[in-house]
């Protein structure tokens, strides 16, 4: 392995390491003190910001746009033309955002540790928040789009339950529901064009679906009849999770959850999630008729 995919490795890995530390320590009942938490929380994101700021250094010293990780079929059913492989790409187009988000929810945890100090949630919000930090890496960063439905799911999933996060009130209970279901609409669009990929390309790979070239200059392999059911799908899912009408109803309903969280999730990170997907997938609905 060489520096890239080492480093690429512990961008991911750092929040996987968080989420299943505060995920086991639940499990566990092993009460994990505040300033534990803190520190944890600290370290997790700075590994993860200064190896994305590496990548890039080494990226601009090499005059390299496109550096795949490979980490291998996960899952693999040849009868339905399906595998899942795990696959991270930083490029001009996940490199900044994944900073952004390391970046953005480092400030926050930072800031959430005196916000809810001694609050009885505290342990179950920054349990939340490691599901919410892996789950925009995974997505930024995926090379493959079952890698960012992967992450896509989990930020759907930890968003629901910050909404849903004052549990002991009805309010909060039926908006994190209703944010679900929104979500709901949104991701299944999303995996239906997901399964339709594959069934026409045989791969989820967004290096075999957009060409060879690197992000953006790359050409769709598909027909532009193909393009345009794919696009719509697509469109939808994005505007599920950003909000936009018909599907702008959660939002507001999305403040339920503690201030920590509706700021960056819904405020900063989440809610662009839509606009990052039609990004990535920019050369498919670039595709004339």
């Amino acid at each position: 392995m060489n520096w890239t995919q080492i480093l690429g490795t512990i961008v991911v890995g750092s929040p996987a390491a968080l989420l299943a530390t505060y995920g086991l320590a639940t499990l566990l009942s092993v009460q994990l003190s505040e300033r534990v938490i803190a520190r944890l929380t600290q370290a997790a994101v700075w590994i993860g910001l200064i190896s994305a700021v590496m990548i890039l250094g080494i990226m601009l010293a090499t005059d390299t746009r496109h550096v795949p990780i490979e980490l291998g079929n996960w899952v693999n059913i040849p009868e339905q033309h399906f595998h899942f492989h795990l696959k991270f790409v930083f490029d001009r187009l996940s490199v900044p955002l994944v900073m952004l988000s390391f970046l953005l929810c480092g400030i926050v945890g930072a800031f959430t540790t005196h916000y809810l100090h001694r609050e009885r949630g505290f342990r179950r919000f920054f349990l939340f928040y490691s599901l919410f930090l892996l789950g925009m890496v995974v997505s930024t960063i995926g090379g493959t789009i079952e890698t960012l439905f992967f992450g896509w799911e989990l930020v759907g999933l930890s968003s629901a339950l910050l909404v849903a996060y004052f549990h002991e009130h009805l309010s909060p209970v039926r908006n994190g529901l209703r944010v679900w279901s929104v979500y709901r609409i949104a991701d299944a669009a999303f995996l239906i064009a997901a399964l339709l990929l594959h069934h026409m390309t045989g791969q989820g790979d967004f290096e075999g679906l957009m060409g060879k070239g690197a992000w953006p200059e790359s050409v769709a392999s598909i027909t532009a009849n193909q393009a345009f059911v794919i696009g719509i799908l697509l469109l939808v899912a994005a505007m599920g999770k950003s909000a936009l009408v018909p599907f702008s109803g959660w939002l507001p309903r999305a403040m339920e959850g503690p201030t920590p969280s509706s700021a960056v999730f819904y405020g900063a990170l989440s809610v662009h999630l839509g606009a990052y997907l039609l990004l990535r997938v920019s050369p498919i609905l670039e595709l004339p008729w």
